[in-house]
């Protein structure tokens, strides 16, 4: 028996007394483990052992760990014991009504989810797992992560064993109940809706009936219920969905319905009622219509409208774009980064003057987010502004923009500043003037997030970082954005053949003993390029041998020294003689007493 093995013994052992981890034990550790082990024969045999030793009634710790063992054996492929495995899966159903850690259950439900294991009973040996998970899905007490691991394993059972063991009408008695107003949970739900939607297409008609007014009478409800009413219609042709104005609880349900009946359905029209008084019914004919019902509700928002842009008219367009460039003057209406989320629907819609005038309505709005100028210039391209329809508007943008800079450099105003260098970083039209830059890289030191957009504009557009304010932001800033920038800048061939012997170990040092992983890793790819410069060699080799076994760059630096790496068996023992080490504090802790 190996180290490993006799290792595994030991700590599902001195697991026994835990049915929790102590605060000191580092839980990813245990993720570490499972995925080290390769799972030879003589660890196979440790495991098959524990499986059938196991005691369900035991602390929840060591049938955790037995469980995590065998999920990960039988993911790898090595535990191929059908027999020895049925028996586990028909003890461990001693464990759910034991009210077990959520944890625990957790381990177990993904260990029902794998397929080899779900294969191994017939869909009626799982028949008491089903009902449980079921009942708990319905439980106010199960947790959300819970719930969605009840549901992946319910999904499992094919639809035919699914009607026949009754889950379909199950869950949808659980829909219809919990859907309404004085019993309604959007967590019940919408875990429930996600299991019907994997058997939408064995719903009978009258279930489908029974979901549309259930959704109909429900409070505001999820995306997925609503999306699962589409599949629905879509599935089944018979199905009638009615739209009538004020015949919804939710008229922000309804609302939702038709966009997403608008948003990619060919015939968003088939099956859809617009008005009904009891006698006389009629029927969506045209998309207008159907685009009319969600324009003309008290509930449409503007990420509805964009949604369905490409389905409206010229007519509709033209109106939605008059309404949207009064709304967008009144304070607090519509958010910019909305306006962002629209322009590229837009932009396949209106002429170039209809979107200058959308701008010119915005104003100096433009600039409360970047997101709508940096979507202009994916949309449109940088050199928009050049388009004679936006001058009057990049004049004033312009003479705003330069009136920022310098005011609130004198002023200390930092997000003008950012706000202004940003534009001109996205449209070089609209570039700062170098005195203004070069005074900013002075000015600016102590706000990072401007520091950050002259370094970027001096590296992209004004010919690179000098050679002082590099030095500055390497060694003597603490702000971890402008370093990142200079050392990512270093890396480049054409910087880093100017650096000499002292620099690239001075930059190196500061690097890679920041507290920022990032910095570490851009370090590290300065270091690879020092290293294959025969007269840094050695020096950059004597920096990097200091964090050889740093715990985040360790493994890194070696690799680069190309030093052998632990073995897979030894890491694994290395991880559980870390485990075993934190029990023992853990043990040690708990001797001591409070003696008042």
């Amino acid at each position: 028996m190996s180290s490993l093995d006799l290792l595994l013994e030991r700590l599902v052992n001195n697991c026994s007394i835990y049915d929790e981890m102590p605060h000191t034990f580092d839980d990813t550790l245990i993720d570490k483990l499972v995925d080290s082990i390769e799972f030879e024969e003589s660890s196979v045999t440790v495991v098959r052992n524990f499986v059938r030793s196991i005691n369900f009634e035991s602390k929840c710790i060591p049938i955790q760990m037995i469980i995590r063992l065998l999920d990960a054996a039988i993911a790898k492929g090595k535990f191929r014991d059908d027999e020895l495995l049925s028996e586990f899966i028909q003890g461990s159903e001693d464990l759910l009504p034991q009210a077990r850690p959520p944890k625990l259950l957790d381990d177990l439900f993904k260990l029902y989810q794998r397929p080899e294991v779900f294969a191994i009973r017939k869909p009626e040996a799982w028949l008491h797992v089903i009902r449980w998970a079921i009942n708990q899905i319905d439980s106010d007490c199960t947790s959300v992560f819970l719930r969605r691991q009840y549901q992946s394993f319910i999904c499992q059972v094919q639809p035919s064993d699914a009607r026949r063991l009754m889950v379909i009408s199950g869950v949808i008695e659980i829909f219809t109940r919990r859907a309404r107003p004085e019993l309604f949970s959007n967590f019940v739900v919408d875990v429930v809706t996600r299991i019907l939607d994997r058997y939408a297409s064995d719903l009978a008609p009258e279930e489908c009936i029974t979901y549309v007014e259930s959704v109909r009478n429900a409070p505001r409800i999820g995306e997925n219920s609503l999306r699962l009413l589409v599949k629905l219609r879509e599935l089944h042709s018979s199905l009638t969905i009615p739209l009538t104005p004020g015949s919804w609880i939710s008229e922000a349900n309804r609302v939702d319905l038709i966009c997403f009946l608008l948003e990619a359905n060919p015939d968003p029209c088939q099956g859809i009622m617009a008005f009904s008084d009891g006698s006389n019914d009629q029927r969506v004919e045209h998309v207008d219509q159907l685009v009319d019902l969600l324009l003309y509700s008290p509930a449409v928002k503007l990420h509805h409208k964009t949604k369905i842009l490409h389905r409206m008219s010229g007519r509709q367009v033209n109106t939605f774009l008059e309404q949207l460039k009064v709304e967008v003057q009144v304070e607090n209406k519509i958010r910019i980064t909305e306006v962002s989320k629209l322009l590229p629907k837009l932009a396949t819609r209106v002429t170039y003057s209809q979107m200058a005038s959308l701008f010119e309505a915005l104003g100096s709005r433009v600039l409360e987010s970047s997101s709508l100028l940096q979507e202009l210039s994916r949309v449109y391209g940088e050199d928009i502004f050049s388009r004679p329809e936006f001058a009057d508007f990049k004049n004033r943008l312009r003479g705003r923009l330069t009136d920022m800079i310098r005011s609130s450099a004198l002023e200390s105003n930092w997000e003008l500043t950012d706000t202004a260098l940003e534009v001109g970083y996205i449209f070089p039209c609209f570039l700062p003037d170098r005195e203004d830059l070069q005074a900013l890289s002075q000015t600016s030191r102590r706000s990072p997030y401007v520091l950050s957009m002259v370094l970027k504009l001096l590296r992209d557009h004004y010919g690179g970082i000098p050679d002082d304010l590099m030095r500055y932001c390497l060694l003597e800033s603490s702000d971890p954005a402008p370093k990142l920038i200079c050392m990512t800048y270093l890396t480049k061939p054409m910087i880093f053949g100017l650096l000499c012997r002292d620099e690239i170990v001075e930059y190196l040092n500061a690097g890679l003993s920041d507290e920022g992983l990032e910095m570490r890793q851009a370090a590290m790819k300065l270091a690879e390029a020092s290293l294959a410069k025969p007269n840094l060699k050695d020096a950059v080799v004597n920096v990097l041998s200091e964090y050889r076994n740093d715990r985040w760059i360790g493994r890194a630096v070696r690799r680069l020294l190309c030093e052998e790496q632990l073995q897979q068996e030894n890491e694994s023992v290395h991880i559980i003689r870390e485990m075993l080490s934190s029990l023992n504090v853990a043990g040690n802790d708990d001797d001591v007493r409070d003696c008042y």
